[in-house]
């Protein structure tokens, strides 16, 4: 190869390589980044929301409502707030159900003693009545079952122990009702045994009475006397 040509071959290939140099680097597309899809806000208030049901559902099983309706229909609307915003947006959620546990826990404690109240109300006329029958002395074993029946379901309502005071004061009215039906069924026996003899008394006076007529009348009682 003559000088000429290879002078031209090497300015070709200094000029490629120059130009290489000299290229702008070319930037990669950004791709388009995805943006995470908004969350609910805080941590489900799932102990929230299970506890303002058990309590609305222990104060619906007595309609614990009707002794506190205000307080009643706080704790029913900040319930239902609460169910709304769950899974939403769990701060509000949370403070919503906090409120109807707070409504529904004044509902138990107001309602609660009203309506247990009325439940003693008739327990203490059953043992009245028990008490006007007799029943301490007549039968007293059943009434002193039903009198420590009474005064455990008076601890259980002064304790706010609703379930139990509600299960104990009916059951501790009947059983006073039933004592006070087993004296007044023992005192007509009673009675009915009395008035019996007198009446088998009064029959076997008459029977002699008339046994002596006859007697007389016929002269047995000279013959049997002997005169």
């Amino acid at each position: 190869m003559n000088k000429a040509i290879r002078g031209a071959v090497l300015f070709a290939a200094l000029a490629l390589v120059m130009s290489c140099a000299t290229a702008p680097v070319q930037k990669p597309v950004e791709q388009p980044v995805e943006q995470p899809k908004p969350t609910a806000k805080g941590a489900l208030p799932e102990a929230e929301l299970a506890k303002a049901r058990e309590l609305k559902q222990q104060a619906d099983a007595y309609s614990l409502g009707e002794f506190a309706p205000a307080e009643y229909a706080a704790a029913e609307k900040d319930l239902a707030a609460g169910r709304d915003a769950y899974d939403k947006d769990n701060t509000a959620s949370k403070a919503s159900l906090d409120k109807a546990i707070a409504g529904y826990t004044t509902v138990l404690s107001k309602g609660g003693a009203l309506y247990l109240a009325g439940l003693q109300g008739k327990m203490e006329a059953a043992r009245k009545d028990a008490d006007d029958a007799k029943a301490r002395v007549a039968v007293k074993d059943d009434y002193a079952k039903a009198a420590a029946l009474g005064d455990r379901a008076v601890k259980e309502k002064n304790a706010g122990d609703i379930d139990s005071a509600a299960a104990d004061f009916p059951q501790a009215t009947d059983m006073f009702t039933a004592a006070a039906v087993s004296a007044r069924d023992k005192k007509a026996a009673a009675d009915a045994a009395i008035k019996a003899a007198a009446a088998s008394e009064a029959n076997a006076k008459k029977t002699a009475a008339a046994a002596d007529t006859t007697l007389k009348t016929e002269g047995f009682a000279e013959e049997g006397g002997g005169k």
